[in-house]
């Protein structure tokens, strides 16, 4: 891993492995793969660092990589502090076939993308990694970090692309002409990246395995 993405992402990844595994739930939710969350959020992570150096022609940015990673941390805190309104979102993206930030926001008046942008504010992250993971479905509503937060917009959907779905029977039908506008790419650009993305989530492997002692779901009654 340290050969992959170098010590200041190792670094970064073993303090967001901290928060993970600190706000992880204990218990499992019929419909919801939490093995398949790690592998979305490590994917995330990958193309968040790669779109991101598109995007702003910034290689070094550390901030990229994290935000790629906790994009999804809101999930985590709702998971764990109302697991009975979580399985009631699930099942209800389940049958509505609904994005989990339109059932959040019908049951709590909130949304994952609020709840963990929050939480970096309250552990004092830098505003940069706030606003990536705050505004990554709305990035144009990020005052001074709206490229980081396209890119793990974008880095969002391409994981879904790329992987399995963690709600389980729901399907992540997103083409590469919708991510490259998102993002301001090209189609030729975006695959170059999915290429490049790829090729660094094979080289992950250690990191990739961490998922396997997560809860592997059930399929929703």
């Amino acid at each position: 891993a340290v050969v992959t993405l170098g010590f200041s992402s190792i670094r970064n990844l073993a303090a967001s492995a901290s928060v993970i595994d600190t706000l992880f739930p204990k218990q499992m939710f019929p419909g919801f793969d939490w093995q398949e969350m790690w592998n979305h959020s490590v994917t995330c992570a990958v193309g968040t660092e790669v779109i991101y150096s598109r995007m702003s022609r910034n290689y070094g940015a550390e901030a990229a990589f994290v935000a790629g990673l906790l994009h999804d941390v809101g999930k985590l805190i709702i998971a764990r502090a109302l697991p009975h309104r979580f399985r009631q979102i699930i099942m209800d993206c389940a049958e509505y076939e609904r994005p989990m930030a339109t059932e959040e926001h019908a049951a709590l008046s909130t949304n994952h993308a609020k709840i963990g942008g929050e939480l970096a504010k309250n552990w004092q992250f830098p505003d940069i990694l706030v606003d990536g993971i705050l505004y990554h479905h709305n990035p144009e509503d990020s005052s001074k970090h709206e490229s980081l937060a396209r890119a793990v917009g974008a880095a969002n959907m391409l994981a879904k692309r790329m992987s399995k779905s963690y709600l389980v029977g729901i399907s992540q039908d997103i083409s590469l002409e919708e991510i490259a506008e998102y993002c301001g790419l090209s189609v030729e650009e975006m695959d170059h990246i999915t290429a490049a993305t790829r090729r660094r989530l094979g080289q992950c492997g250690d990191i990739l395995s961490w998922g396997d002692a997560m809860p592997k779901a059930k399929r929703a009654a």
